[in-house]
């Protein structure tokens, strides 16, 4: 072998002994910098994001850096995408009904919003709310957690009383606008069954319907959800149809279990449904080819820790020694006390109504959560309409309203105008 050879392997030797010194240096660098990285830019980075956006204000007074970090419309969008929990249910005449105190609104009413009579939330996706004045027959589309709000046309066609509204909002990061869009399912005729859609994107500021219908008989307004980027409503004879604005496809899903006890709702970006099943509730997720899976299974006893009163009188030695022997006595709760209600989140976690208990428990981590109605002689809660929401501080892109009015619609005859 020539010297010439050894030579320049050597020298090949050596520079990659060098390459991998200068690796290690930088890697031992980067570690480094991370130990010496002072706690609150560790928290700024890092933590801020998956904060409630109240919990998160209260911090913008900890540092300048921290309040300049969250007044940056990336910070809002990253803060959108972020996972979290479901905040709490919109309920009519109490507003905004919290899971947590730390997760709460600026206004429960939503009073931000000028309009003159009380808002009906249509529904709610990634933070932002579709609501509704009756009274002034006016929709508009508003984030709660920061009371920004904008306006947006009549749709052309609708159902009534209530409008059946989906709000689709993608919170990826490259929604740097806040862009969101709606879509409203009606009756192609009155009493046939069979439903069309109509469209309005925030960046078009208009309303446009679609080719596609769908038969939905029954379809409840008010169970509207948004999954995978499809606005969905159930029926009530046990069928869930989807319509996606961006591929204009229709999807029909039939209900896995007893649809007179049964809910859908939004976890992990995808479809899912509760359903009451011999005491307990089970959740399904849509798989791709349209087919639900079961997702979860929970007894109904465990959620709102139901407990059955038993007579008093004096214990047995025996009785005393059972007792010991059992952590407590839950038993099921009468299925007609517990009422399904919507959700959506990271994770899967049912909620439901008892009494006036509104219960949210999480599947995988077991964690209980609660509110309370309040407690009105004339309100029948078991028969009210709830939305689901989570409180972001996602943006609400303008709208780019045209000039042309949505045209005034008058309700059918036959239909009354108030929500209950």
């Amino acid at each position: 072998m020539s010297g010439d050879t050894l030579s320049s392997e050597g020298d090949q030797l050596r520079a990659f002994r060098e390459a991998a010194r200068r690796r290690l240096r930088e890697r031992v660098g980067a570690i480094l910098r991370a130990i010496r990285t002072p706690l609150a830019d560790v928290i700024r980075e890092h933590a801020l994001v998956h904060l409630p956006p109240a919990a998160a204000a209260r911090l913008r007074l900890v540092h300048m850096s921290w309040a300049r970090t969250m007044a940056s419309p990336l910070f809002a969008v990253a803060h959108a995408a972020a996972p979290r929990q479901i905040s709490g249910l919109f309920a009519p005449s109490v507003g905004f009904l919290p899971f947590d105190g730390t997760d709460t609104v600026r206004s429960p009413k939503l009073s931000f919003v000028p309009a003159s009579s009380a808002l009906a939330v249509l529904s709610s996706s990634h933070g932002l709310a579709c609501c509704f004045s009756p009274a002034d027959d006016e929709f508009f589309v508003c984030n709660p957690a920061t009371a920004s709000w904008e306006g947006v046309p009549c749709p052309p066609r609708r159902t009534w009383p209530r409008p059946a509204i989906v709000v689709v909002f993608d919170a990826g990061v490259y929604n740097f606008r806040g862009d969101y869009t709606l879509v409203c399912a009606f009756e192609s005729a009155p009493g046939s069954g069979t439903y069309c859609f109509a469209v309005f994107t925030s960046g078009t500021g208009a309303w446009w319907v679609a080719d596609a219908v769908a038969p939905a008989e029954g379809l409840v307004p008010a169970s509207g959800v948004a999954a995978a980027g499809t606005a969905w409503w159930r029926t009530s004879i046990g069928t869930a149809v989807g319509y996606n604005p961006v591929t204009g496809s229709v999807e029909l899903a039939l209900c896995p279990g007893d649809s007179g006890q049964w809910e859908i709702g939004s976890a992990a970006g995808r479809l899912h449904c509760a359903v009451r099943a011999d005491g307990d509730v089970v959740v399904f997720r849509l798989d791709r080819h349209s087919d639900w899976e079961e997702a979860a299974r929970v007894a109904v006893a465990e959620i709102v820790q139901y407990r059955q009163p038993e007579p008093v009188h004096e214990q047995t030695e025996a009785e005393a020694e059972a007792d010991d022997e059992v952590e407590a006595n839950i038993v099921n709760a009468p299925d007609d006390d517990v009422r399904l209600l919507p959700f959506q989140g990271s994770e899967v976690e049912v909620v439901v109504l008892f009494g006036r208990r509104v219960v949210a428990f999480d599947t995988v981590t077991r964690r209980r959560r609660e509110a309370a109605l309040p407690d009105q002689p004339d309100t029948e809660w078991s028969a009210a309409e709830y939305v689901a929401h989570t409180n972001t501080l996602a943006m609400v892109a303008p709208s780019v309203l045209t000039r042309e009015p949505s045209p005034v619609m008058e309700p059918p005859d036959d239909r009354e105008v108030a929500f209950s």
